[in-house]
């Protein structure tokens, strides 16, 4: 009988113990916000490794600009690469890392700067569709904000179990 209240103490403790971790452990999301609204419309889970990218059609020639990004083992973002079919109004410049693709498309590689937060002016639908490419989806980010908006994409420590 007392061995099999000291198992049942081992099971009911280690099942505790493991609801104690999960709940004090954090979770680390991306989230997309606003600077004008207190909660953000889009927060997804997050791990070192992963990568996203913004997607835009930028104003001056209506040609796309790629920002990719990754979260380092830091839980920090880096601006990793560019990838852009502008014309730039013919100003060449010069960066160590620029590549022109033959159809057309400049590069920017190894960039690798980091950064607390991704800023941008959310542009209209039919004019720039701001995009976040996540893990295979394309997230549309006019279904979550409007036209102006301010918005910002940062790495965000939550814990699971608030109030205590």
């Amino acid at each position: 009988m007392a061995r099999r209240h000291f198992f049942r103490k081992i099971v009911i403790g280690t099942f505790l113990g493991t609801i104690l971790l999960w709940a004090f452990w954090p979770a680390y999301r991306l989230e997309v916000s606003s600077l004008g609204r207190s909660k953000a419309p889009l927060s997804l889970p997050v791990s070192p490794g992963d990568r996203f990218s913004i997607w835009f059609l930028h104003s001056y020639d209506r040609a796309f600009f790629q920002e990719n990004y990754e979260i380092n083992s830091h839980r920090q973002i880096l601006l990793k690469d560019m990838a852009f079919k502008s014309h730039l109004n013919g100003g060449g410049f010069a960066y160590p890392h620029f590549h022109l693709r033959p159809d057309g498309v400049g590069e920017l590689k190894e960039i690798n700067e980091r950064r607390n937060r991704v800023e941008c002016m959310m542009g209209s639908k039919d004019l720039s569709n701001h995009t976040l490419f996540w893990r295979g989806r394309r997230i549309e980010l006019a279904q979550f904000f409007e036209t102006g908006e301010i918005i910002q994409i940062q790495v965000v420590k939550k814990i699971r179990l608030r109030g205590i």
